[in-house]
């Protein structure tokens, strides 16, 4: 029996080889040389010098025949060598007195006379990671990434002031907020996608990557038993505040109550997290190339887009008393992601990271979209889709759509 079994998993292995091998050195299949594909993923400037970092991702070995800039053949040092297989890499080294502010178009030519080019908007001399260059890159993300969220906190105090019924209407509003998170994610990934083409298939790559987060944080969530979102005892624990109780257990009321208003937050401070750490990278590698002018007004309209997460991340928490050490670990979480994010893309660049990364805050975010409407659905005194609800959650969307506007 198991010999059976054995053969007949055997067969179609067998077979299937068989005719990739006939497909493979079958002349009637031959229809010319796939072209070859070179990707330019990095351009650094460095004092009389250009180095280019390129891939081959196509399917066969390519040869470096020629290198330009702005059309002019120039020589170029190749390590380790002009020869790429496929998936490897070479870095290219251009003698050249480039001059700083100036755009530039940077040209690979192969053996076969096919062109590859990447466009410099503005040159600038790419950051080095000593002290100088990690404290600016930090300071950058204190300034888009933690102030932003802490400021976002300040208005906790104002939200416990109002009445309870508008507590259902905050969790909507941190839906959407978070909602247009996650799409700002997605539609950022697909951006580099576009640009780098950082590999084959790798539009495919983000939705898959987004989706097996979204279920690893669920499969995690569950295990560790705060599967409890859907369980309809949670209603009268969530709607009522800490300091109150309708029941002869108080003590484990309002545990259960604070403890899980407080995992919520920490879902989102961890998702927001993530989705910085993208966006870091963005400002980072954006930064090295020259390709934004920071300004004033960039910082400003981050600082202002990026409060709103302060309010996303504090509003699960507005019937609870919560100490001061747990806003800071939170606004931590959330922010200095975004200190790393800046120096990794700012010091590396690698285009795959950056798309891994948020596409991995898209997937966290959603989870904790998830595992919002999971509690609403079960605590909200009315439906889920009332007028209310559904105003507050576009309200959400648009407020962070209106805030990018100035980024």
């Amino acid at each position: 029996m198991r010999i059976t079994m054995v053969i007949l998993t055997v067969i179609p292995i067998l077979l299937l080889t068989g005719i990739i091998y006939y497909i493979t050195y079958t002349p009637i299949f031959d229809y010319g040389e796939p072209l070859p594909k070179i990707v330019i993923e990095r351009v650094e400037f460095k004092p009389e010098m250009i180095v280019v970092y390129v891939r081959n991702i196509g399917q066969d070995t390519v040869t470096i025949a020629q290198t330009d800039i702005d059309d002019a053949p120039i020589d170029a040092i190749i390590k380790p060598t002009n020869v790429l297989t496929r998936l490897s890499s070479a870095q290219l080294m251009i003698n050249y007195r480039w001059i700083e502010g100036r755009p530039y178009e940077i040209g690979i030519t192969t053996s076969d006379g096919t062109r590859f080019a990447s466009s410099i908007e503005i040159a600038t001399l790419t950051p080095e990671p000593d002290s100088e260059q990690l404290f600016y890159f930090a300071l950058l993300g204190i300034y888009v990434g933690v102030i932003p969220v802490a400021l976002g906190f300040l208005w906790f105090p104002s939200m416990q002031r109002v009445r309870e019924h508008w507590n259902e209407f905050f969790l909507s509003i941190t839906a959407g907020l978070l909602v247009f998170l996650a799409m700002d994610a997605i539609v950022e990934a697909f951006e580099i996608v576009d640009k780098f083409v950082v590999m084959n298939n790798s539009k495919v790559l983000i939705p898959m990557i987004m989706i097996s987060t979204f279920l690893f944080l669920l499969l995690t969530v569950n295990k560790a038993g705060d599967s409890s979102y859907n369980d309809g005892n949670i209603s009268s624990t969530l709607n009522t505040p800490d300091n109150i109780t309708t029941n002869d257990n108080k003590d484990d009321v309002v545990t259960t109550n604070h403890n899980l208003r407080l995992h919520i937050a920490y879902m989102i401070s961890v998702g927001i997290g993530l989705h910085n750490l993208g966006e870091g990278l963005a400002i980072g590698a954006a930064l090295a190339v020259g390709a934004i002018a920071l300004s004033k007004f960039l910082i400003i309209g981050f600082t202002i887009h990026n409060s709103t997460e302060g309010f996303a991340i504090a509003s699960p928490l507005v019937r609870s008393k919560v100490k001061i050490a747990h806003f800071a670990m939170l606004g931590m979480i959330a922010g200095i992601p975004t200190i790393v994010g800046t120096w990794i893309g700012g010091f590396i660049n690698i285009p795959i990271v950056s798309v891994v990364f948020l596409a991995v805050g898209a997937g966290a975010i959603l989870q904790v979209v998830y595992a919002i409407f999971g509690l609403m659905s079960s605590k909200m005194s009315v439906a889920i889709l009332s007028k209310y609800n559904i105003v507050g959650l576009v309200t959400g969307m648009l407020v962070m759509y209106l805030t990018s506007l100035l980024v």
